[in-house]
């Protein structure tokens, strides 16, 4: 705690006693703690870095373009960083291009030179393909040198100085790529520190790769000092976080500050903070909130710049959890081409948006006006205050569906189904062209209805004011053909949608908007660690500068070991070849794709001849393959061997053999390509494993990794085509069907890509989703029915006696069809009882002719027969009245006994088993027979195969239709039988929880649900 604080409980600083900002943790304000840093005034780099006066340099200078260090001999100078200056080289031993860093002369002091080789350990130990590849590092003459990969494209940062900010899609891409390196980074216990795009590299194909880890810590030791023994600061004010400046406990939120601060520089060409001087620097990163990008530059999405000033936030808690999440968040703003919504999809995130604006419309009426029909009521009679009301709901619903879609890209109805409205730019519109949409898709199909109706738009009848008799017409031609123009004009909006077009309606070309499915995050699937116990022997054989750990094998007498760095602290293959052997190719040895082993270094004499190559992590695709994989993994491997296949095609470096046991599968989840087979396989491997062509290649990896098993020859040694015995999602088994008809690699690399993308299997979750879906409707109605018999409860006691007439009105009019007893009340009767209890509320016009009792007693016969009974008799004698009691009353409805009785607690239940199994349940199973499924499976995206992978047939589906369903349909047979033994609710309750345990249990099973197992299917993508 700091020791100076205010009673208001603001710090402040203990060095000057300056009041720190509101929130600050504390320690010295931003002026000491320059002060502290910087002993003398700073000057300022590009991009914000600290440079100090350097100290009076030493005997030893760099080396320049055209000397030779070592083996090594300098073609050009790329750049100078904190820790040193990086050449590019060349190899003498082998002829390799290398990116070659020597220590600063300036920083050759014994802590600068431990950093300088931490550097070298640190970044040596991640072997992705984001992050730049350390080769070795060792001293020439007493100067620390570090090989590295050379990224031949420049930085990030001469990027952006050459042709200023970057493309939105564009800058997403390259931070992306920052952040799987930082990940892969993080993953083996390495912080960065030093994240900024002149750290960033791009390569000539356009990856990026994170680079420079001079300042890069083990999280082992959280913090470190801000200073160096020279008096050089660590770091970047301007891309460092305000714990780091602090010297706080650090961790990967750090580093998701700089990622931040990298993609602001990228989108806007500046840093997210500046200042005159760097005090005024470092006041602001640490007291000031950072600007959106948004504020810069216009076409930056607004939710974009959201994100970006999250990652900048001061406390580190409110930033991103982790790299996954701000991933996944950055990921719709990627140059990827966006998908469009389909129908289905649109469809069903407007039926979600319609029920929110009904319920939100409900809500609002019913505390204005004391019901929903009060609405009704009122504009029924044409009142200036319904048709405040209309308008309101009309503006409301604009309002809705424009600030939804230009502030979040999407309404509720949309988010839930993962869609996004975009504008020309690719970006959410802004609010006019969103309202435009809006105005159009709510107008256009109501609007014949509110001109017949005379702006009454819902209301299937129209008040007459020349008498009651005529006050509502239902049922007319016109108001039915009405009534259906609302979906012929809904029906008229999508008339446009096409393929072609984006699936595109009238009101999304009039506004040139899209809509389009979110881009999901697919992180791609890593394999499961196995430990293994590494004996590292105390007198350990050497091979060159490698200590031998243990023997992996033979091939052709070629022996194999397992290596380790001592100065790099990593492991290597080795591979011992007998004397006279061929330098390994020399067009191999510059090969530094991720999907290839990298040649390290090697060496012929006479008492040496071996190869160092690095030792990925992971394991062999044929171990792998002793058990069937998931297409989720497999279609990366393939993927990746594409791509490295399509590269050597290009460059002439493909593998002489192509074969299965030259494929190694990495701990991430990659796939390389091995130039010899992977150590410790058998020699005597089947010809199986080998194939003449990358796609017949490509073709045997998926039918061996996906069933698990070898595949044999067919004769005349033509690959079987038979279908991949496995339940696939449907997209992968036309794609893999399609392979060997691919002219080439590259081919098939593109046509993987789009599928890396798409949902690979269904989890448990789209399960569930489906259920719900299934569910919709009659929960949707059972509600409903809750709230109608509320509204009716509401009815009945407002207008006392109403409910009931209506229902003895009925039963007077079904008389003569169901009760042929003689014994039946006669017209009479019905007249007189009527006249003696219900004359009140006939007499009374007001109530007589209001809205609500008009929807309950419309003007037809029924209601002439109520008024004839009242004239006929206008004052029944006491024996009428008695004769008319005893002859109606089993016929009479008590509604008051009918909405307090506890059984009516039953009816919502019963309404929704009944939809269920009528709308759902019933269609389900037709359409399993005549179409393998239907809406919601089709919405959802799933079908359903057998076991061996071929689509189920419609009898097959049906008899999985038929076990689904038949649970509900027994369920209401035994509920409905208890009913009338046990009245109340239990029965229900019963039914409800059995029906939900049935079903839980079913979507908790790991890959299919019970119906499945008993039919014999499986749910996959379509």
């Amino acid at each position: 705690m700091n020791a100076a604080r205010h009673e208001s409980g603001k710090g402040r600083c203990p060095d000057c006693g300056a009041e720190l900002p509101a929130g600050s943790p504390g320690g010295p304000c931003p002026r000491c703690l320059l002060k502290a840093v910087i002993g003398v005034p700073p000057e300022a780099g590009p991009t914000g870095t600290i440079v100090l006066p350097p100290p009076p340099e030493s005997s030893r200078g760099l080396p320049q373009a055209g000397e030779e260090l070592g083996h090594y001999k300098i073609v050009r100078l790329l750049g100078s960083g904190g820790m040193g200056t990086v050449f590019e080289a060349e190899d003498l031993e082998n002829g390799r291009r290398i990116a070659l860093k020597v220590l600063s002369h300036t920083l050759d002091l014994p802590e600068a030179r431990e950093r300088f080789f931490r550097e070298g350990r640190l970044a040596a130990s991640i072997n992705h393909p984001n992050s730049v590849y350390v080769f070795g590092t060792e001293e020439i003459g007493g100067t620390p040198i570090i090989s590295m990969e050379l990224v031949s494209g420049g930085t990030l940062q001469q990027q952006v100085r050459a042709q200023g900010p970057l493309p939105v899609g564009q800058a997403v891409d390259s931070v992306l790529q920052i952040i799987a390196g930082l990940q892969a980074a993080q993953r083996i216990g390495i912080l960065h520190r030093d994240v900024k795009p002149s750290n960033c590299y791009r390569a000539e194909d356009g990856t990026v790769k994170i680079g420079d880890f001079g300042l890069s810590i083990s999280t082992t030791v959280r913090t470190e000092p801000a200073l160096t023994a020279t008096g050089a600061f660590l770091g970047t004010p301007a891309f460092c976080s305000p714990e780091q400046l602090r010297g706080d406990e650090l961790n990967a939120r750090s580093d998701m500050y700089s990622v931040g601060a990298t993609l602001f520089y990228l989108l806007t060409g500046r840093t997210p903070f500046e200042g005159k001087n760097h005090v005024q620097l470092l006041a602001t990163v640490l007291e000031q909130p950072a600007p959106s990008p948004h504020q810069l530059r216009p076409d930056v999405p607004r939710a974009l710049g959201q994100i970006v000033q999250r990652c900048l936030e001061k406390q580190p808690g409110d930033r991103f959890k982790s790299y996954d999440e701000l991933a996944r968040a950055l990921t719709p703003f990627g140059s990827a081409a966006p998908t469009p919504a389909t129908l289905g999809l649109r469809f069903l995130a407007g039926a979600i948006d319609a029920m929110i604006l009904g319920v939100l419309s409900t809500a609002a009426s019913w505390p204005l006006l004391g019901s929903s029909f009060g609405v009704l009521n009122l504009m029924a009679h044409r009142s200036l205050q319904g048709l405040a009301f209309l308008f309101s709901w009309f503006l409301g619903s604009i309002f809705y569906y424009a600030t939804a879609e230009s502030r979040w890209g999407a309404t509720p109805g949309k988010a839930i189904c993962r869609l996004r409205v975009v504008g020309p730019d690719k970006n959410q519109p802004d609010f006019w062209r969103a309202a435009l949409r809006a105005f159009i898709y709510i107008l256009a199909p109501v609007l014949p209805s509110w001109i017949y109706y005379g702006w009454v738009p819902g209301l299937p009848f129209r008040t007459n004011p020349e008498g009651p008799q005529h006050a509502i017409n239902f049922g007319g031609t016109s108001q039915i053909i009405i009534g259906f123009t609302f979906y012929i004009l809904l029906g008229v909006l999508f008339c446009t949608v096409r393929r072609r077009n984006g699936f595109a309606a009238l009101h999304d070309l009039a506004t040139k908007t899209r809509v389009i499915t979110r881009a999901a995050f697919h992180s791609r699937p890593a394999l499961e660690p196995v430990e293994v116990e590494q004996v590292f022997p105390v007198q350990a054989p050497a091979v060159g500068p490698y200590h031998l750990l243990e023997r992996l094998g033979e091939d052709s007498g070629v022996n194999w070991f397992l290596g380790y760095d001592m100065r790099l602290l990593r492991k290597v293959w080795l591979r011992v070849v007998p004397a006279g052997t061929p330098e390994f190719p020399v067009h191999l040895r510059n090969v530094g794709r991720v999907g290839r082993l990298r040649w390290l270094t090697g060496r012929r004499a006479d008492a040496e001849n071996w190869d160092a190559f690095e030792a990925p992590n992971g394991r062999p695709l044929l171990e792998l393959s002793t058990m069937p994989q998931a297409w989720s993994e497999v279609r990366y491997w393939l993927y990746d061997l594409a791509q490295e296949l399509s590269a050597g095609e290009h460059d002439g470096t493909l593998p002489s053999v192509l074969a299965l046991d030259r494929v190694w599968i990495t701990n991430d989840g990659r796939a390389k390509l091995l130039d010899f087979r992977v150590p410790g396989v058998r020699s005597n491997a089947p010809p199986e494993l080998s194939a003449a062509t990358p796609a017949q290649f490509l073709d045997k990896v998926a039918r061996t990794a996906l069933s698990g098993t070898l595949q044999p020859r067919s004769p005349g040694r033509i690959p079987q085509r038979s279908p991949i015995p496995v339940p696939i999602p449907l997209h992968a088994r036309d794609f893999l069907s399609r392979l060997l008809a691919f002219p080439n690699a590259a081919s098939i690399a593109v046509g993987l890509k789009p599928l890396l993308d798409k949902v690979a299997s269904i989890s448990r979750w789209r399960r569930a989703a489906l259920v719900t879906g299934c569910l919709a409707l009659p929960l949707f109605m059972g509600f409903g029915m809750v709230f109608g018999m509320a509204m009716m409860r509401q009815w009945n006691r407002s207008r006392p006696g109403l409910m009931e007439l209506n229902g003895l009105l009925h039963a007077h009019s079904n008389m003569g069809r169901w009760n042929k007893k003689t014994d039946a009340p006669t017209d009479e009767q019905f007249e007189v009882f009527i006249a003696s209890h219900y004359r009140s509320l006939i007499t009374n016009q007001t109530a007589w002719k209001d809205t609500m009792t008009l929807m309950v007693i419309p003007p037809d016969a029924r209601r002439r027969f109520a008024e004839k009974s009242v004239a006929d008799y206008p004052s029944p004698t006491t024996e009428q009245i008695e004769e008319a009691n005893r002859a109606i009353q089993p016929f009479n409805p008590n509604m008051e006994e009918f909405f307090s009785s506890k059984k009516q607690s039953s009816f919502p239940a019963l309404m929704m088993v009944g939809v269920l199994i009528a709308f759902v349940a019933l269609p389900a199973i037709v359409c399993a027979l005549a179409f393998r499924g239907g809406l919601v499976l089709l919405i959802g995206n799933v079908t359903f195969v057998r076991s061996d992978g071929v689509k189920a047939s419609r009898l097959r589906l049906l008899w999985r239709s038929l076990l689904t369903w038949s649970p509900v349909l027994f369920a209401l047979l035994a509920v409905s039988t208890l009913h009338f033994m046990a009245k109340g609710p239990l029965p229900w309750v019963v039914l409800m929880l059995g029906l939900g345990c049935l079903t839980i249990a079913s979507v908790a099973m790991p890959r299919r649900g019970l119906q499945d197992w008993l039919a014999g299917t499986w749910p996959v993508p379509r």
